[in-house]
């Protein structure tokens, strides 16, 4: 490759499985060197996930926003599962292409935890809580040894609806005039009413561009910055040298771990796709 096609480059990064921590941190360093390289004048993202968490998802968004304002186009291309949290990092895309099977959408936030409550009496375990006073009504709101009162169930809905506001918000401005938004009821507006989509109604509801496959949008974001001799640069997570030498974990011998037993007690608010 000569020297002087190097500015011709397309950087090619996937998002793969739960948006995580780790995910959104990966994804920022990536950000980093694409802005400082001026040779890069395209991006694709391959995405490939059912969501993950709120903030994480977020993190994730601002940077893809961050690429396309120092210059670089961005194009997304979506492999068999880009819903929920996987759409809400590719909304600033300057263009969306899908798969005909792809499932997107999913516009939508949720929170779930295990409650144990029954589990513990038919065992005999009694969980003891105390809470400071002036935190009584509201410290254990989300707690997995008792369902959330009434008003504890109220003020979480009106967090997950400011979420889903923003999460609106978000596809409306990285859409543009191009979403088609459709009144069903009164309660349920497409396609902000958390549905999933199969290509051909994602693109008409203008959620997506272009159906096609990973081939096509590479040579897409290549026309958009406008490359002759497009060269294109696959990027990926490095390991660690600590995870190269630990290799895979083997699991407990309960396969109880302690980050199992600790994802029991913690609530989690997410942007995905899943069966519950």
């Amino acid at each position: 490759m000569c020297i002087r096609d190097r500015d011709q480059t397309v950087a090619v990064y996937r998002i793969q499985g739960i948006i995580d921590g780790t995910a959104s941190e990966t994804f920022a360093a990536f950000a980093d060197e694409v802005v400082r390289d001026g040779d890069i004048k395209a991006v694709l993202l391959r995405v490939e996930s059912p969501g993950g968490t709120v903030s994480d998802s977020d993190r994730i968004h601002a940077q893809v926003k961050r690429i396309r304002d120092a210059g670089k186009k961005v194009v997304v291309s979506m492999g068999g599962v880009a819903a929920s949290g996987g759409y809400y990092v590719s909304a600033p895309a300057d263009e969306i292409f899908a798969e005909p099977t792809t499932i997107t959408g999913s516009i939508g936030v949720l929170m779930n935890w295990i409650v144990l409550e029954k589990a513990l009496e038919h065992i005999g375990v009694e969980p003891v809580t105390i809470k400071s006073r002036r935190t009584a009504d509201w410290k254990d709101e989300v707690s997995p040894f008792r369902g959330p009162t009434e008003p504890q169930r109220e003020h979480l809905l009106s967090v997950l609806d400011e979420i889903q506001a923003r999460f609106e918000q978000i596809v409306r401005d990285g859409r543009g005039d191009r979403l088609r938004t459709r009144v069903v009821s009164e309660t349920d507006t497409e396609p902000f009413n958390g549905k999933v989509y199969l290509a051909e109604e994602a693109k008409r509801l203008g959620l997506i561009d272009s159906i096609g496959y990973q081939s096509e949008a590479v040579d897409r974001a290549a026309r958009l910055a406008g490359l002759r001799e497009p060269r294109v640069v696959r990027y990926k997570r490095r390991k660690s040298v600590f995870e190269r030498l630990i290799g895979a974990e083997s699991p407990p011998a309960l396969g109880i771990s302690a980050e199992t037993l600790e994802s029991l007690q913690t609530p989690r608010v997410l942007l995905m796709w899943k069966a519950q």
